[in-house]
């Protein structure tokens, strides 16, 4: 047998197992995503350790605010990025803290795809002192810290059920179009969070 047809064999079949391999590993999330955004009826099954899709998906409202940093936002801000959402009503507790502090984690886990993540706080924070609004800011660099005022229609995309979204404290996750379509629980394993965020900043051309 020739030593050079034996090679490129060996290489065709090592080709082949990768293709194989990366084909089962994408096709479930290229599968789910289509059926988000083609087929918005369909419903996945729920994991216990990733995220639960939003479907069908839920444009963001036209939204005008300011941010603490003394920015206009309005809903072209959160285009172009993936954006983690959080929601707080009045003080930020220490179960807040932990989601602002999971989150940003969550961001730098993504490596040299941090820059395509973002952070967001849409925060109810009537009764709290400018003082302790500045100090969740230092104590946050980067976050967009948004403090609400009347923005009832934005705040009921995030209505998935009985719970009410600003003491639900869930994370959501807002796509570059600027559609919500993905929540996680609190209670949701951190590393099934970072997986499922690893794999749509690898495979999707968004963002």
């Amino acid at each position: 047998m020739n030593p050079a047809e034996t090679t490129t064999g060996r290489q065709t079949r090592t080709r082949i197992s990768l293709l194989l391999l990366f084909a089962l590993f994408l096709a479930p999330l290229l599968l789910a995503i289509l059926l988000i955004y083609i087929f918005p009826d369909w419903r996945p099954a729920g994991s216990s350790n990733h995220g639960q899709l939003v479907t069908p998906v839920r444009p963001l409202p036209p939204f005008q605010m300011e941010n603490l940093a003394g920015e206009q936002m309005d809903e072209t801000s959160l285009r172009g990025k993936w954006t983690l959402v959080y929601l707080q009503q009045g003080a930020c507790d220490k179960p807040c803290v932990e989601q602002l502090y999971s989150i940003r984690q969550l961001r730098l886990a993504q490596g040299k795809n941090i820059d395509r993540l973002q952070r967001l706080l849409l925060w109810e924070n009537g009764g709290v002192s400018r003082e302790d609004q500045a100090e969740l800011q230092r104590h946050f660099p980067g976050q967009l810290i948004v403090p609400l005022t009347d923005q009832h229609a934005l705040v009921q995309v995030f209505s998935l059920d009985e719970q009410k979204p600003m003491t639900a404290r869930r994370v959501y996750l807002v796509d570059p179009l600027g559609n919500l379509m993905m929540h996680y629980e609190p209670g949701d394993e951190p590393k099934g969070m970072i997986k499922d965020l690893e794999r749509l900043l690898k495979y999707s051309g968004l963002g």
